[in-house]
């Protein structure tokens, strides 16, 4: 099945809102993980020593059989939906290693 790289940006003073959504954020993506289709995914904070900084956005590689089933689970992403992120970019990704 295809990868994907995902770059989501977060938007101007979404900390709060990202603390709130989270939860439901994670719900998602361990459900995913439980099929086997999350390669990696986290937070790209601003500080990682102190995360209250807030967050540029996230970085998630993940495995869909299709740029259109990714599009779909995409479209319910709570952080998408509740405005914290403000823009995500999808490449085709190819795991090299390890």
């Amino acid at each position: 099945m295809p990868l994907f790289a995902i770059h989501c940006t977060d938007a101007p003073d979404q900390l709060a809102k990202r603390l709130e959504v989270r939860p439901r954020h994670l719900e998602r993506l361990k459900a995913l993980h439980e099929q086997g289709r999350v390669v990696l995914a986290g937070p790209c904070p601003k500080n990682a020593a102190d995360t209250a900084q807030g967050f540029y956005g996230s970085l998630l590689v993940l495995d869909f059989p299709d740029r259109a089933s990714l599009d779909a689970w995409l479209a319910e992403e709570p952080y998408l939906l509740e405005g914290v992120y403000s823009q995500i970019d999808v490449k085709p990704f190819i795991k090299a290693l390890p």
